[in-house]
């Protein structure tokens, strides 16, 4: 299961913009997690995708769980509601946690997964094609 998990995080499967700073990731909900809920807790950006971001997080977060996010990209006044499911977790070496999120359209809460994908067929061409 670990060499899974190392080679998904090596995996370079679609244009993909690494930011470890200046990415603001907030934690708005989890229902499987009782510990975040009604709180907001901020999180760093690791790797951002069009269809998944990569997260360090302080708590470990169950797999599987649902999680919606509220993330701000740094220069821009947009922000992007998401949702995603955790696919996978790992211990980080500041004793936090990497978890990645797949994110996917939810009909029931705000989503601004079709704006979010459209930001990077936009704005990121130039760090795709630097990577």
């Amino acid at each position: 299961m670990k060499k899974i998990v190392q080679n998904l995080f090596k995996k370079k499967s679609e244009p993909h913009f690494i930011s470890a700073t200046g990415t603001e990731v907030k934690i708005l909900f989890s229902s499987e997690n009782p510990s975040l809920l009604g709180k907001t807790v901020k999180t760093t950006a690791i790797e951002l995708s069009p269809r998944g971001i990569r997260l360090e997080v302080e708590h470990a977060i169950e797999i599987d769980s649902v999680l919606d996010i509220l993330v701000k990209l740094d220069g821009s006044p947009r922000t992007y509601n998401l949702t995603g499911n955790v696919r996978y977790r790992l211990p980080s070496a500041k004793g936090q946690f990497h978890i990645v999120l797949v994110l996917r359209e939810r009909m029931d809460i705000r989503s601004d997964l079709k704006a979010w994908k459209a930001n990077f067929e936009q704005n990121f061409d130039n760090y795709a094609a630097a990577i």
